[in-house]
């Protein structure tokens, strides 16, 4: 099976809750942007890769600017 992948820039503070599924210290309103935002991804996800480096940009879950890292979701190649 080939591997295929999709990036996204995701600001830090997510990251324990897609990898762990621990929504402490998140709001409410931030779980619901979390769980849409997991809901639009490809159902045959396989899992995930983040990565070190942290910089400023626009967090593509929520759409404001944090402290974001590159994200990459591996799923079977199409």
């Amino acid at each position: 099976m080939q591997i295929d992948y999709f990036t996204y820039t995701i600001s830090g503070h997510w990251v324990w809750a897609i990898e762990y599924g621990d929504a402490d210290g998140l709001t409410k309103a931030e779980e619901r942007q979390l769980s849409d935002f997991l809901e639009s991804l490809p159902s045959d996800a396989i899992g995930w890769e983040y990565g070190e480096d942290h910089y400023f940009a626009v967090d593509e879950i929520s759409g404001l600017y944090a402290q974001c890292v590159d994200c990459k979701l591996f799923f079977p190649k199409r």
